[in-house]
């Protein structure tokens, strides 16, 4: 028998979301339904705030499923990380 995953304050049990392969915490209100701005990715001065996403990428799917549940949230940062370190390059290269 598997142990469902917890939340970080092992309170809340999380649900992993099979269609995206990420982690949805369901006392958040991601998973109770829209942002209540309308939006489902927020950007603020200092955070960005993910209400409700839906990956149907098959490569992005498939990379993060690879990967622990555990560790899908900081391998989905990073990921975020790279491939924008890598378009800022990319425009700077063309602005040239």
């Amino acid at each position: 028998m598997s142990e469902e995953p917890t939340s970080p304050d092992a309170s809340t049990p999380l649900r992993i979301d099979p269609s995206t392969a990420l982690r949805v915490n369901p006392s958040t209100p991601a998973a109770a339904g829209p942002s209540p701005v309308g939006r489902p990715v927020e950007v603020s001065d200092a955070t960005v705030h993910i209400h409700e996403l839906r990956i149907e990428r098959s490569n992005i799917v498939s990379y993060l499923g690879k990967i622990a549940p555990e560790k899908q949230e900081i391998a989905l940062v990073h990921a975020l990380e790279v491939g924008i370190t890598e378009l800022i390059a990319r425009r700077e290269r063309f602005q040239r």
